[in-house]
């Protein structure tokens, strides 16, 4: 009986001034402040979470840019964001709008673990620094005259269009069944 409990003992003498003195569950356990975070991030953006779309461990983030602060410029992006952490407390959900600190990895937005992104009902503070650092968003290109036309045409649209369309099929029908009964008579 002696035995195991100064094993245990001797145990205990060699590994307790092994134990690390200070321990953190994640590298963002003391997050970083509005200055350090703006350098660190590589976009920052106020957004309208469309849809969150479930993938095995993760989310795709379907976001609507309505203001962009940093690293982004175009009107519409997707981010991947882990399943189970997502904004501060828990995956971002659909609808709501987010203030989104974002990371590029590879080739697509990432909303990291330990990023400060959350509503923006909680962000009066981070949006108060980043007033005045907006950038402008690329707007979708005009589709050219013709293309409008067109889309005109299949919506409904243009009734002067399509009234000269419905002439120009009538005539070339017309045309080809003369052509085509000319041929006959021979």
């Amino acid at each position: 009986m002696k035995k195991p409990l100064l094993l245990l003992a001797g145990m205990l003498f060699v590994l307790l001034p092994l134990q690390p003195s200070q321990v953190q569950a994640l590298s963002c356990a003391e997050p970083r402040s509005m200055e350090e975070a703006y350098i660190y991030y590589d976009a920052i953006l106020e957004g309208h979470l469309d849809k969150s779309v479930s993938h095995f461990n993760r989310n795709e983030l379907r976001i609507t840019v309505k203001t962009s602060y940093k690293g982004v410029g175009e009107e519409r992006i997707i981010a991947d964001e882990d399943k189970f952490w997502g904004v501060v407390n828990g995956p971002s959900a659909s609808g709501e709008d987010y203030l989104f600190f974002l990371k590029i990895k590879g080739d697509h937005w990432e909303n990291p673990l330990c990023a400060p992104s959350r509503p923006v009902a909680e962000s009066a503070a981070a949006l108060a620094y980043l007033k005045g650092k907006e950038i402008p968003l690329q707007r979708a290109a005009e589709p050219a005259a013709q293309d409008t036309a067109w889309k005109n045409l299949i919506q409904g649209q243009g009734s002067l269009t399509v009234a000269g369309l419905i002439l120009a099929a009538a005539a070339l029908g017309a045309l080809g069944l003369s052509a085509v009964l000319r041929r006959r008579r021979r």
